[in-house]
């Protein structure tokens, strides 16, 4: 068990990078984006961004970043796989909580002052939002786990099969996907797929789904991490 927790405190020591760059990231962008939409003076636009996206991009980045910088590092200090491996996740995982908690505390102010004063909307996406209060909270917890787990498995493919693995990756990437794009084409499915879509609660598209992905990623990355090279 301190062998888990030595990981974290490792990956902190770096905090700027770690904390400080993401939060940093989104407060500028909401800054920007509150004062454009203060300076409109009560014009009748649509006041609503898409720039709490940032925090989460970090998070996808800063989970590549462990991997590929910190993996070796923590090998070479005598960590194993199996405890860097859980490190990370009990790290990333407590930070998806906090994150997710500050986020939830942030859009709830945001209502209560009817957009920060100006109408803006940066927190509480309207077509993101969940009313029950346990879900609104996974709603932003949940999608940090998925893009975390996806950053990590990306880097791992990178570790255990270098630059071949991910062109292979990739290319199995745009053969699915344009294969996909493809067939729905071809069977005339995309208003299918859209009415899908329309169907879905937004608890099942920002909880469920995400979820569910998350776990094959989580395992994955578990299997490929204990024969990847520093």
């Amino acid at each position: 068990m301190n062998r888990v927790l030595t990981v974290p405190r490792l990956q902190f020591v770096a905090w700027p990078s770690v904390v400080g760059w993401p939060w940093a990231i989104l407060s500028l962008s909401f800054l920007i984006n509150l004062a454009f939409f203060a300076s409109m003076d009560g014009r009748d636009i649509e006041q609503t961004t898409g720039g709490l996206a940032s925090i989460y991009v970090m998070m996808f980045i800063a989970c590549i970043n462990v991997i590929t910088q910190d993996f070796p590092f923590a090998i070479g200090l005598g960590i194993s796989r199996r405890s860097f491996y859980l490190g990370n996740v009990f790290s990333f995982g407590a930070q998806a909580v906090v994150y997710a908690g500050l986020l939830y505390l942030l859009a709830v102010i945001e209502e209560a002052t009817g957009g920060w004063g100006v109408g803006l909307t940066f927190f509480g996406i309207p077509f993101l939002w969940v009313e029950n209060p346990v879900l609104r909270f996974l709603g932003f917890a949940i999608p940090f786990l998925l893009l975390g787990f996806l950053g990590i498995a990306i880097a791992l493919v990178f570790k255990r099969w270098g630059v071949n693995g991910m062109l292979t990756l990739s290319t199995a990437t745009l053969v699915v996907i344009g294969g996909a794009v493809v067939l729905a084409t071809w069977r005339g499915w995309w208003s299918a797929i859209g009415d899908w879509f329309a169907d879905q609660s937004n608890a099942a598209l920002l909880v469920g789904w995400p979820a569910l992905f998350t776990l094959p990623l989580a395992v994955a990355s578990y299997l490929i991490i204990r024969r990847a090279t520093p």
